[in-house]
Order: structure tokens, then sequence, then C-alpha cells
């Protein structure tokens, strides 16, 4: 073979052998970008919730909320519900009655039920209220928070099928001072998940 021959014939080889390995890259390459990044170990998925009393799927996203309604029912409960309510005295000091809606203690046990489990609501009732000729009656006293529960982040603890802990960080408003850190039970009643730890012991 002439020495031209040879020069183009190694030419072309190594031209194909390029070709070869080019076209091999880029098919990995196209492969590799078709592929989706796979989301941190410790992102959870959003629950979006509308109904924070038929909340089934509990996770930190969804605690808040959940959170939120049971704060707002207890405070609803320890400020005698409606308001306006008569009040009188007895063993010298002052009590008034819860309004008509959750006037007895069946009634005000099924409204805190909406949000927290039988036992963590029988806890609180029966330490904050008595029952005075047939209606619910408590201390004439106010109460109050201004923890931002609304804004709380929540880490998982422990876990079962039926049973959560989670730990909240609480702020105060406009970052005052640092925030609360709060450890929270819940437990799912049914189709639904439910706060286990007493609302006084929360909020």
């Amino acid at each position: 073979m002439k020495l031209n021959q040879k020069i183009g014939f190694t030419l072309t080889t190594a031209v194909l052998a390029v070709s070869m390995l080019s076209a091999t890259a880029g098919a990995a390459g196209a492969a590799s970008g078709n592929k989706q990044a796979p989301l941190p170990a410790n992102t959870a998925e959003k629950v979006i919730v509308t109904n924070p009393t038929i909340i089934t799927k509990l996770n930190s996203t969804s605690v808040a909320p959940l959170v939120v309604e049971a704060e707002k029912r207890y405070f609803y409960a320890m400020g005698g519900g409606k308001g306006g309510s008569e009040s009188f005295e007895l063993n010298g000091r002052q009590y008034r009655y819860l309004s008509d809606d959750i006037g007895t203690r069946a009634k005000l046990m099924d409204y805190l039920k909406q949000s927290y489990t039988e036992q963590a609501a029988a806890f609180f009732v029966d330490k904050y209220f008595i029952t005075h000729e047939g209606r619910l009656a408590q201390l004439d006293a106010d109460t109050g928070n201004i923890l931002e529960f609304g804004k709380a982040t929540a880490k998982m603890l422990s876990m079962t099928p039926t049973q959560r802990v989670y730990k909240l960080c609480v702020p105060y408003p406009e970052h005052r001072q640092g925030p609360e850190y709060i450890t929270v039970k819940f437990e799912k009643v049914g189709d639904y998940w439910r706060v286990a730890t007493a609302p006084h012991a929360i909020f």
C-alpha cells in the first residue's frame, strides 16, 4: 500500500472512532438529562387542608392547620362560647355560664372532639368547668396566648399508623423573642387525626 493511501486509511479510521465515541457520550448525556432529580429525603408531601376537622393524612404540612383549629376551639371554650352569659357566685368565687351551644358537658365534648381525642378533651373539661344547676360553668376570667401557631413548623419525633408525636417550633409575633418548642401528640380516631394532648398543655 502506498504511503498516501496508508495515511488516508489511518485518518478515516480515527475520524470514525471519534464519531462513535461522541455519539455514545451524547446518548448517555441525553439519558441522564431525562432523569428527574430525586427530592431530598426530608421533603414532606404538601397536604392541602380545606377542613382541619377531617384530616386523613398527617405530616409536617398538615399539623399546623389541625393545631390552629384546636387552638380556636380551646379559646372559644375558655371564653365561655358566644359570651354574654349570666354569672353567679359559688363558695366566694365568681363563675359564668357557658353559652347554650356548649352549655352542657355533652355539647362541649362534642365541640372539642372535632379537634381533640375524647381523653384529651375530657381532661380539659373536667379541670376547668363545673356543672351548676344543670348548666356548664367556669371561673369568670379571661385567658390568651400570643404565639403564632399558624406559622409553626413541625418535626416528627415518633410515629405509628395511628399515633404521631411532633415537636412544634412556634414563633412570637414579629419574632419579639425566640420561638417556643412544644411537643404535641396526635392520634387517629376513625378516619381522622385528632390532637391527643390536652389543650391547656399546649396553649
